[in-house]
């Protein structure tokens, strides 16, 4: 079902109930206000004559009887266009010596007498010759307003609009608060359902939200000023007809839709983001930042294309020639500047010097030394500490590679040590088990059988986990489908899953192959790691979840499990050799399972993470992502697993 925001016959709707009740409730209030003044609201309510509306009419019409005598208009052709019923005012028109200039024939009964004064610099004499005056001259202009209105004019057109109000009376507030309830909830409805289209909650932009924002803004900022001028000349300049109320209302009309239209179009630009894009202006600056940068970036380049040396020499040159146009003594500055130039050259040579040989050991060369002859003393000694630091560097490195190296050998000595009669001991405990002992002796058997061949585990973990730090295991890097890998994984871990009353959950891509570049047997370890660990550390009757998936260059395995015990500990501390999870320590495990995972996963050149979430344990694999399974094996030089 669409919803309400995406309905087009309600946009429909609520943009005709906007526009409607908008001008409702804009010409209720002005009703409301007219009203007030002309009393209808009070104990006293005052006559049609009595009103704004009613004087307001007389000035327009007195106001027009000057001007045409001013401007030139004969007396007997003013007084005929008021005479003969084509209109309920009638007037009587003084110059400024007080004399009667014309007038019009008055009507039976008056409603309204009133006069009104209008000052010029300029006046007519008796011979229609026109006298200029320094200080303003007043015509007085002295009104009559028939009773009843029987002329349709201007008079009967705001009593009709009198009458109306009238009738209204209190409704008009009624009016008013229903249209702006109505005009309220329709504008915010509109407001919501800007950019909403058909079932897709995805934003659609129509018509005029694809035009240029400054484009738009400038073209309604014009329509608007346009609209505005021509209701201001109908409201204001000239009698008040039918034909100027016309205007005046569609031109309120168009501004409200105006109005509508921009609040839409920017609720729509909001919501589909990105609305500084939609302008030419944005280009036009984007393009000249862009031309700008290259300039700077040009400029950059040669500056730093030059060496030390010349960049030192270039700039106290530019200095020199300012400073050298504004001195007197310009062969001793010249002679100086000189001296100083060869100074500073040979402090910019020193101290590039230095430079390349701190890029030097960062890089890790420990066998670049700096030439500290001929350098100043400061230089100089700068340069020895440089060369210390290298030669303390390759010392400490040798003695940590040394040490590193008498670790491992130790480990795998021993461990090999220890094999030979751990081996007697595992099959001379087979040979017992044999003899079908009873009592106490069986179970003795039982727990030598299970301790020895546990602390074969061990063993083999410490060698796997020394060879696995120091790198010394063959890795070939190859396409390898690791959905497929995972899925290996589980089915051999599936009867002990079992055991340890744990699901696995597979989370994998349907209908698509996901290739890493990694060692399948190496890679199978680590799985095998991450779910022994799952087995032995995990609740049961719980969930164990791998997830893989993948994105442009990467590829994800994770592990989730939700732990037995409370997992007091810190991710990386977890990571470390003889480390777990249950400080009690009642499992059987080593602790070297996940260092082991984490060395095969960095000897693939992948990423090993670790997450602790209250009980939940989750272990993260990453790694890149192979485009194509031919791709020939990358194979990391070690040595051979013994």
């Amino acid at each position: 079902m669409t919803k309400p925001t995406h309905n087009l016959g309600i946009k429909v709707t609520c943009i005709f109930l906007v526009m409607i009740a908008g001008m409702t409730a804009f010409f209720s209030i002005v009703g409301i206000l007219f009203a007030g003044e002309s009393g209808i609201f009070s104990d006293q309510k005052k006559s049609y004559y009595d009103t704004p509306w009613c004087e307001n009419t007389t000035y327009s019409y007195s106001d027009n009887v000057v001007r045409w005598y001013v401007d030139g208009a004969g007396s007997e052709e003013i007084a005929q266009f008021f005479s003969n019923g084509k209109t309920n005012f009638a007037f009587e028109l003084y110059d400024y010596n007080g004399s009667l200039v014309t007038k019009s024939e008055k009507p039976e009964k008056i409603g309204l007498t009133t006069s009104y004064s209008f000052y010029y610099n300029e006046a007519r004499d008796a011979n229609g010759e026109y006298r200029y005056f320094d200080v303003p001259v007043a015509y007085t202009v002295v009104a009559y307003v028939a009773d009843p209105l029987a002329a349709p004019d201007n008079y009967w057109l705001t009593y009709r609009l009198y009458s109306l109000t009238m009738s209204l009376g209190y409704w008009l507030f009624l009016i008013a608060l229903v249209s702006l309830l109505v005009l309220a909830v329709s504008f915010i409805y509109l407001l919501c359902a800007a950019g909403h289209r058909g079932e897709s909650e995805e934003i659609v932009l129509n018509v005029q939200d694809r035009i240029p924002l400054d484009v738009y803004l400038l073209l309604w900022s014009g329509t608007i000023a346009l609209t505005t001028g021509i209701i201001s000349g109908s409201a204001y300049y000239g009698d008040l007809d039918i034909s100027r109320m016309l205007a005046v209302f569609f031109g309120f009309f168009i501004l409200e839709a105006l109005t509508l239209a921009l609040l839409m179009t920017m609720s729509a630009r909001l919501k589909k983001g990105g609305w500084w894009r939609n302008a030419l202006l944005y280009y036009i600056v984007k393009f000249f930042w862009m031309v700008c940068k290259a300039i700077l970036s040009t400029i950059g380049d040669a500056i730093h294309a030059l060496p030390v040396t010349w960049k030192v020499a270039v700039g106290w040159l530019v200095i020199s020639s300012i400073y050298l146009t504004s001195t007197y003594a310009a062969g001793i500055v010249m002679i100086l500047n000189f001296v100083l130039l060869i100074v500073f050259c040979s402090i910019a040579a020193q101290w590039q010097k230095l430079s390349r040989a701190g890029k030097q050991l960062s890089a890790g060369n420990l066998e670049y030394k700096v030439d500290t002859r001929r350098m100043f003393r400061s230089f100089r000694q700068h340069g020895e500490d440089l060369n210390n630091i290298s030669e303390g560097i390759a010392i400490a490195l040798n003695q940590k590679m040394k040490s590193e190296r008498l670790r491992t050998e130790l480990i795998t000595n021993v461990s090999h040590d220890i094999k030979t009669p751990l081996t007697s001991i595992i099959n001379y405990v087979d040979l017992l088990k044999k003899e079908e002992l009873t009592g106490q002796a069986s179970a003795y058997i039982e727990v030598l059988d299970r301790q020895s061949r546990r602390l074969k585990k061990l063993t083999e973990d410490l060698v796997e986990a020394s060879k696995a730090s120091t790198g010394n295991i063959h890795c070939s890097l190859a396409p390898t489908d690791i959905v497929e890998l995972v899925q290996q994984a589980v089915g051999e871990y599936e009867e002990k899953l079992e055991a340890a009353q744990l699901e696995a959950i597979i989370n994998a891509p349907e209908n698509e192959i996901v290739y890493g570049l990694v060692d399948g047997n190496l890679m199978w370890r680590v799985l095998s790691n991450l779910l022994s660990n799952a087995c032995k550390y995990s609740q049961p009757n719980t969930r164990v979840y791998l997830q893989v998936k993948q994105n442009a260059d990467m590829v994800f395995i994770t592990v989730k499990n939700v732990s037995r015990d409370q997992l007091n500990i810190d991710p990386d501390e977890l990571m470390e050799r003889f480390v777990r999870g249950d400080s009690s320590r009642s499992t059987e495990g080593s602790g070297l399972g996940l260092n082991i995972a984490r060395s095969l996963v960095d000897l693939q050149k992948g990423k090993f993470t670790l997450s602790i979430d209250g009980d939940l344990f989750k272990a993260q694999v990453r790694f890149a992502r192979a485009s194509l399974p031919e791709t020939h094996p990358q194979t990391i030089a070690g040595e051979a697993e013994n």
